[in-house]
């Protein structure tokens, strides 16, 4: 729970921090180089971030110490690396610096991978479901358009030239509208395809999660 505690404040921080020098002055003065270190790998950050610290930190005149930042960061390296952490960062569709050691990479990457199919998965019925919500939409957007479209043709003082613009109109709406009447039948049978996979998928993880 402290590594996604520490992603969340990463999250957050990143959005309001674009262009900011990533340590203040008062943070380079105090120097707890293990803490940043120890953050900077529960964020997923490679060790190099010490180098963008340095450039902070130089212009207020202080070095960093690259051994306490070097515990920290293998420590945070550690927690970052576990199989659960690696589940929870790919189920949310994150990506990875990839910066486990030997030891935990297998692991932490399988657990990854297991993640992300279970992010795509989600994401498929996510994307047929609002493809099927614009069509059906459109459908009864369509059915007031030709009614609105059938009225204005009873417009006595229409020219020739109007009704026939009109008429060509609504064969256009009854064209996608038959065409949309074809797509949504077949778009919900693969919905339910998907959401079946997605069912199967969730209670395979819901059995045997990532340790």
């Amino acid at each position: 729970m402290k590594v996604f505690f520490y992603l969340s404040l990463f999250a957050v921080a990143l959005a309001g921090c674009a262009g900011k020098p990533s340590m203040s002055a008062n943070q380079c003065a105090v120097g707890d180089w293990q803490t940043v270190g120890y953050r900077d790998a529960v964020n997923g950050k490679r060790s190099t971030a010490l180098l963008i610290h340095q450039d902070a930190c130089m212009e207020h005149g202080v070095a960093p110490d690259r051994t306490a930042y070097m515990s920290g960061w293998e420590q945070g390296a550690q927690e970052y690396c576990q199989p659960n952490n690696g589940f929870y960062i790919g189920e949310r569709g994150w990506s990875h610096n990839n910066i486990c050691p030997a030891e935990l990479r297998a692991g932490f990457l399988t657990a990854y991978q297991e993640g992300q199919h279970l992010y795509q998965a989600r994401l498929v019925v996510s994307n047929l479901e609002w493809e099927i919500d614009q069509k059906t939409n459109r459908l009864e957007a369509i059915k007031s358009e030709i009614i609105s479209a059938g009225a204005a043709q009873l417009n006595a003082e229409l020219s020739l030239e109007e009704r026939v613009q009109l008429g060509a109109r609504v064969q256009r709406l009854l064209d996608e509208q038959a065409r949309l009447k074809q797509e949504i039948p077949s778009l919900e049978a693969e919905l339910a395809v998907k959401s079946r996979e997605l069912d199967k998928l969730s209670r395979t993880v819901a059995l045997s999660p990532p340790r």
